[in-house]
């Protein structure tokens, strides 16, 4: 099981230039403390998640890192352009000297994303996986024709060419059809933060179910902070989770839609509490899950006690993990 950071640029204080600063120092201390992966998600239009470039995020963050693979979480590629998607993709993988992990998705709940890059949600699926089969095509193929319902090239090579062949490539579903191709191409699936372990165990299941040998290289992202006692950690975690909930209820609000975002529900689906309480937590996700990764998500504002996590997590709990899945 590989360890990751998770990073979504929340921006407290409203200053861009603090925000970048701090997640590249997150990024940084966590490979100086051992964590194998970094990942980036894909916001937009969000003053709490200012990460709209992700690729441009993650081509910075080769230039100064040297060990740790780097990957999207993920690539919105209804709203993308797939050529240039290819173009960066492989650019990336080379100045990373091959640390890239490509991850997609359609998008989430954020309407103001379809309506201003034009990407109906009805066709963002469709639109998603197309793009996908064009971008593998260009990264991988010398010459590339390609007509479908909403991407076209006429015998196009694209260059650069990645140094991995192929790149790790990772969807972030839970939708049956989506995990049934992901395990048909061999992708990887990507769960999100608030997502109920029960109901992954079911992805991995039809991940599973879809032939003889399919095993799904899951990555799983989940808030996390630990500290001495589990009152201390919710202490500092609470708010934090709070005001996550508090922006997502919002959301979900503004388009009449279901919205079950309590903190306490959240703090149970994360990574919230002691040293040996989390670890004897992690071993039981892996245990029913098989994880390929588990990305951190710190749950503070604070950018000292957020390092210091990172810390905590090397020193205090993956040598406990490690003694209970030896």
């Amino acid at each position: 099981m590989r360890i990751g950071v998770f990073c979504t640029y929340e921006n407290p204080v409203r200053d861009y230039k603090a925000c970048f600063d701090a997640q590249t120092r997150l990024v940084r201390r966590a490979e100086e403390v051992g964590f194998e992966d970094a990942w980036v998600a894909e916001h937009h239009f969000d003053d709490d998640a200012v990460s709209p470039s992700i690729l441009t995020l993650l081509s910075y963050l080769a230039g100064v890192t040297s060990r740790v693979r780097l990957g999207s979480a993920a690539v919105l590629l209804a709203f993308r352009n797939p050529i240039q998607v290819a173009e960066d993709v492989a650019t990336i993988d080379v100045l990373s000297n091959g640390r890239f992990d490509f991850g997609v998705a359609k998008g989430g709940p954020f309407p103001a994303q379809n309506k201003h890059f034009h990407a109906a949600k009805e066709d963002s699926r469709d639109m998603t996986l197309e793009a996908l089969e064009l971008i593998e095509r260009l990264l991988y193929e010398d010459r590339v024709t390609f007509s479908g319902a909403h991407f076209h090239v006429d015998d196009l090579a694209l260059c650069p060419k990645p140094l991995q062949k192929p790149i790790p490539t990772w969807i972030a579903t839970s939708t049956p059809s989506a995990v049934e191709y992901a395990a048909r191409k061999g992708f990887g699936i990507m769960a999100a933060s608030p997502a109920p372990i029960a109901k992954i165990e079911q992805t991995v299941a039809a991940y599973r179910a879809t032939g003889e040998g399919a095993d799904p290289r899951l990555a799983l992202a989940r808030f996390y902070y630990a500290a001495e006692t589990r009152e201390k950690a919710l202490a500092e975690a609470l708010p934090f989770i709070a005001r996550f909930a508090d922006r997502m209820r919002g959301i979900f609000l503004a388009q009449n839609a279901p919205a079950s975002f309590d903190p306490q529900e959240i703090v149970e689906r994360s990574l919230i509490g002691s040293y040996e309480e989390l670890a004897e937590k992690i071993v039981d996700i892996h245990r029913r899950l098989g994880l390929g990764s588990l990305l951190l998500k710190p749950a503070t504002a604070n950018e000292s006690l957020a390092l210091a996590s990172l810390d905590d997590f090397a020193a205090k709990i993956r040598p406990r993990i490690e003694a209970a899945l030896a």
